[in-house]
């Protein structure tokens, strides 16, 4: 499975988004607001995450799906679900 951002899964504002940077994410992966991404953590199991918010300065605000990645791998590479 591809893997498009690397987040820590602990790393989470204070509306339950989970925080991550542009630099994290994997080569020739762009990120944008709506976008679904599989994101990653050592020792976690791969998730899939809407991207909602990404910062002039580089940082990235994502909101986790419950479950593991495979549940909603159909999303990924879309926008919003509808």
């Amino acid at each position: 499975m591809h893997r498009d951002l690397w987040v820590d899964f602990h790393r989470v504002d204070e509306d339950g988004l989970t925080l991550a940077s542009v630099e994290d994410a994997s080569p020739g992966v762009e990120l944008w607001v709506g976008q679904f991404v599989v994101v990653w953590d050592e020792g976690a199991d791969d998730g899939v995450a809407e991207v909602v918010q990404v910062d002039p300065d580089g940082f990235v605000r994502v909101r986790v799906l419950p479950g593991p990645a495979g549940d909603h791998l159909d999303l990924v590479g879309s926008g919003p679900a509808g």
